[in-house]
């Protein structure tokens, strides 16, 4: 059986030995090291690279989250203890990557359970450096609703367990904010002005958390300050990015500009969004051919068809003859539903689950899982962030 390799983390050293028996006692469990010394936890984590951080809260909190937080190294699957009466602690725990929210004084069984899940969860994911697909998603033309398939997308990759940001590269007109109804405090233009010093502290204290667990980077808000970001900002950011998260989507500019080229350069898949008109499929296909210049493989390339509809005058065939290939998904036009997904700042999966829209951007992110070599089973994938909180209050 495989076993997990824990670090405790509590002020408290008798609680902490305390802790280290019964989870000595849970099968695939091994203890590592204790650590009650705060300032000690940040190069533990870094020398040790334990598979597993239990964290106990103790009397203050927000102190230890702050800590936990600050830690400049990939954290590692991170189990928290403390009241599970105060929602914003949970909340919180939960936001900064918590697989599990436990009892004050956990007993093995809840050790055991939260093993179970972890290891099954390590089980579905077959990549062992745990380095993030970045996924690229372009307009092949204005209008054509990239925006709201990169933040859909986002969403239900989210929903399927993995952790998931999306970064608005669509500047300077970018509202992927808009679509998850936020006003962010930090954008593009932040990362930017800390040029080589940007670390993983900084971008993980910036990022925007929506409340289906998507964080967000959003786009500058001032096209003087969209001017900022260059391709190297984009290089270092999705360093960072890919150590800390499982997908990365980007929205990204059909204007070709450095930041653009260097997110489709660096992209493990691109999507480029059409709909069925001659126009914008002629901009599809002009859009493929220069990546296709550009030295991308046809397998990385996938015209995603959206607001698709049996009315449409063109035909799947025509685009395929068109193309010179079919389209890799198709979207259903469904205005109702879009309109009050955006304008409830919520994704698809909360405003209509049962939805042929919903259920399209689901198969979408298996797609996604399939083109990236991953897979994904209903009954291994890590709870999404509601699912974890709902289990939570039910205890």
């Amino acid at each position: 059986m495989t076993e997990l390799r824990f670090a405790i983390f509590s002020e408290l050293k008798e609680f902490a030995d305390e802790i280290r028996n019964r989870l000595t006692a849970v099968p695939g469990a091994q203890v590592m090291v204790i650590v009650d010394d705060p300032e000690d936890l940040h190069e533990i984590i870094k020398s040790e690279a334990p598979d597993v951080l239990y964290a106990d809260l103790g009397h203050a909190p927000h102190v230890i989250l702050d800590l936990i937080e600050s830690i400049d190294a990939p954290l590692p699957d991170l189990l928290v203890s403390g009241c599970q009466d105060d929602s914003q602690v949970i909340l919180r725990s939960m936001q900064i990557g918590a697989r599990e929210f436990l009892p004050q004084a956990p007993n093995e069984d809840d050790f055991k359970r939260a093993i179970d899940r972890l290891l099954r969860g390590r089980e579905a994911d077959p990549r062992p450096d745990k380095t993030a697909s970045v996924i690229s998603v372009m307009g092949a033309k204005g209008g054509v609703g990239a925006t709201c398939v990169a933040s859909q997308l986002a969403a239900s990759l989210q929903e399927k367990g993995g952790r998931t940001v999306i970064v608005d590269l669509n500047f300077p007109l970018g509202d992927v904010a808009l679509h998850f109804d936020i006003e962010p405090s930090y954008t593009l233009a932040d990362i930017a002005r800390e040029g080589e010093s940007l670390d993983g502290t900084y971008l993980r204290s910036i990022l925007q958390v929506h409340q289906s667990g998507v964080q967000i980077l959003a786009a500058p808000p001032r096209i003087e300050d969209s001017e900022l970001i260059q391709g190297e900002h984009v290089t270092r950011l999705l360093e960072i990015l890919r150590g800390q998260f499982d997908f990365v989507v980007l929205d990204v500019s059909r204007n070709w500009n450095d930041a653009s080229v260097r997110a489709l350069d660096l992209a493990d898949q691109i999507l480029v969004v059409t709909s069925l008109d001659v126009p914008t499929l002629h901009h599809a296909r002009k859009h493929m051919e220069l990546l296709r210049r550009l030295g991308h493989p046809t397998e990385k390339i996938h015209a995603v068809v959206n607001r698709h509809s049996a009315a449409d005058s063109v035909t799947d065939k025509d685009l395929t003859r068109f193309l010179g290939r079919p389209s890799s998904a198709a979207i259903p036009n469904d205005y109702a539903n879009t309109v009050e997904s955006v304008n409830q700042g919520k994704p698809l999966g909360e405003v209509a689950p049962r939805a042929a829209l919903t259920e399209a951007f689901r198969n979408l992110a298996e797609q996604v899982h399939v083109w990236c070599g991953l897979t994904t089973s209903p009954d291994t994938r890590a709870p999404k962030l509601t699912d974890r909180l709902r289990r939570i209050f039910e205890k």
